[in-house]
């Protein structure tokens, strides 16, 4: 199940990475844009964030967003080329852990399922570690609070799935018979016997 999961997600995040790829000069002057009116380095001091007015305003009106030559712009389009590229080359390869996975709990072996364990974790740090960054570069506001709590609830699930995982690693390092023997199947007999008959 885990596997499907992350597979599937893999899978689906490729493609906004790559959309977001091609259009990173746009993307780098709709932050900069947001950074210079909401961050806490911004003119005007940090002010309640209201994403949907902002996005309204550059709908509206697209000459407010800072020139493709604008020196913050460069930057974070040439970091933001970096960081897409890398995220679609870990989503690949998260890609082939999850395919990994499967296999691996299909045929009992513990090793195989040890790629998605640790990649899982990295992720799981490293969209913690993203959100606190997120945090302290827009200022501490109440939307930005709202969105870590949310982002921590998150991990927390995604770290008591992961522990299942490991629950299955482990019981694969404890087990004695061959990995030819292995087969999954339910923790509980779901076969129906029909009532015991007793003798009067």
């Amino acid at each position: 199940m885990m596997g499907v999961m992350t597979l599937a997600l893999s899978a689906f995040s490729v493609v906004p990475m790559a959309i977001s790829l091609s259009k990173r000069t746009h993307l780098a002057q709709v932050v900069t844009h947001i950074l210079n009116e909401y961050g806490k380095d911004g003119n005007q001091g940090p002010r309640e964030l209201n994403m949907w007015g902002t996005v309204q305003d550059l709908l509206q009106n697209a000459a407010t967003l800072p020139d493709e030559e604008d020196t913050k712009v460069v930057r974070l389009a040439a970091a933001m080329l970096i960081f897409f590229i890398v995220c679609i080359v870990l989503l690949l390869v998260y890609l082939v852990c999850s395919l990994m996975l499967m296999y691996g709990s299909v045929r009992g072996s513990r090793w195989l399922i040890l790629p998605w364990l640790v990649a899982t974790l990295l992720f799981i740090v490293a969209y913690c570690a993203g959100m606190v960054l997120s945090t302290i570069l827009f200022g501490v506001n109440v939307l930005s609070l709202a969105f870590l709590a949310i982002a921590i609830i998150e991990s927390c699930i995604a770290l008591y799935l992961w522990l299942c995982v490991i629950s299955l690693f482990q019981h694969l390092a404890d087990r004695q018979t061959n990995t030819q023997d292995w087969e999954l199947k339910p923790r509980l007999n779901t076969s129906y016997k029909g009532l015991p008959s007793e003798e009067r």
